[in-house]
């Protein structure tokens, strides 16, 4: 079987990118005998560790990853043409794209419906042209891939999906990154950023409003030090996203503005390490199809508070993690308990670093192989 895949997931790598690169890697490990034809666009350097793998090619498409509009052009009629040249049994596209036409058997993935389920979320233009194509792209699919329960809800919902079109495939992490490091192993990043170790709340992930409600994580955090509860900082890891400067004017404005440090986008060498090195870390976004950031902090033994809505409960199970993401009480009070409860903070970290061995990139490629190779079958009874 060969897999045509389409590689644009942004500018950066982000979330969706390092799915579909640790997915491929335990594929190409797993079925030597399959071959992946990843179609990347021009400048896009994050591909480079696929080269170890033989039956992994990496093809240059000479769209800019900076031009999002090429990219939906490209989509509609480069890509096509790719596949064909390439010989390809089955087309898959990781990242939201409009799917006018197929000319083979194509899988999507499709991680979240945020646009309808967060106003704002982002500009106008861009909610609009999601709600247009998450739709088509449902239809003119020949199966669905998505990443928990409640995304496959939406996704019936609000695009009337067929269920049995519709494979749930949890994300995993890496864990030769995303795992517990000893202080010696952390300190030196740690210390890169001007902090100490765990004396610090982590937050990761996209700075935007409303979306990933970094409102409520700054305004807890804000709480505790009016009540000279807590020595920590707080430390948001991220590129700016939609209404960012909204965060960044709630932080200006505070007399506490000097505990907060953005570090903006971090390698994945740091990543990891100033996950271990955070005493909590935070995530209270308002709607996520799976919360990646969750998981790998889960899996660097690091204690969480996290949203008790979407995603977040499955991703959570048993871990007493998960709080209502509007309640800064709420989110307050539990990280008052996770910094002075000592008996209490490692039962929470025993509970996330168990929970996130339930997650693995081998079972994931597995029943997305699965997924490729029924689709493979249909040919162009699938059309």
């Amino acid at each position: 079987m060969r897999v045509g895949i389409s590689g644009y997931v942004g500018t950066h790598l982000t979330g969706i990118g390092r799915v579909l690169i640790s997915v491929l890697k335990e594929m190409a490990r797993l079925y030597p005998d399959d071959e992946y034809v990843l179609f990347a666009n021009k400048g896009y350097t994050f591909y480079d560790s696929l080269s170890a793998f033989p039956n992994v090619r990496v093809v240059d498409t000479g769209v800019s990853k900076d031009s999002p509009l090429a990219n939906i052009l490209w989509h509609q009629w480069g890509f096509q043409r790719m596949l064909r040249r390439w010989n390809c049994d089955v087309a898959y596209i990781p990242n939201f794209s409009l799917l006018l036409w197929k000319r083979i058997p194509t899988v999507v993935t499709i991680h979240d419906l945020i646009e309808f389920n967060v106003p704002g979320k982002f500009s106008r233009l861009r909610m609009a042209y999601r709600k247009v194509i998450d739709p088509l792209m449902v239809r003119n699919s020949s199966s669905i891939t998505t990443v928990s329960e409640c995304s496959k809800r939406d996704i019936v919902r609000f695009c009337h999906a067929d269920e049995k079109k519709i494979k749930v495939i949890p994300n995993a992490v890496d864990s030769g990154f995303f795992h517990e490091y000893d202080e010696v192993a952390i300190m030196p990043v740690v210390e890169k950023y001007g902090l100490r170790y765990k004396s610090y709340f982590i937050f990761v992930g996209t700075i935007d409003y409303p979306g990933k409600n970094i409102k409520v994580v700054i305004d807890a955090f804000f709480r505790l030090r009016e009540r000279r509860a807590t020595d920590c900082k707080l430390v948001i890891v991220g590129k700016d996203g939609h209404n960012a400067q909204v965060v960044y004017d709630l932080v200006n404005n505070s007399p506490y503005k000097d505990d907060v440090l953005f570090t903006g986008y971090v390698s994945d060498a740091d990543l990891p390490k100033l996950y271990s090195g955070a005493k909590v870390m935070l995530y209270l976004s308002l709607y996520e199809g799976f919360g990646l950031p969750v998981l790998e902090a889960m899996s660097c033994a690091t204690p969480v508070v996290c949203s008790d809505s979407s995603c977040f409960p499955e991703v959570a199970g048993e871990a007493d993690i998960c709080v209502s993401a509007t309640d800064v009480d709420a989110v307050s009070n539990k990280l008052l308990r996770l910094t002075t409860d000592e008996d209490y903070y490692h039962q929470v970290a025993d509970q996330c670093r168990e929970r996130s061995r339930a997650f693995s990139w081998e079972r994931s490629a597995k029943a997305y192989h699965d997924v490729f190779e029924k689709a493979s079958t249909l040919g162009s009874s699938s059309i």
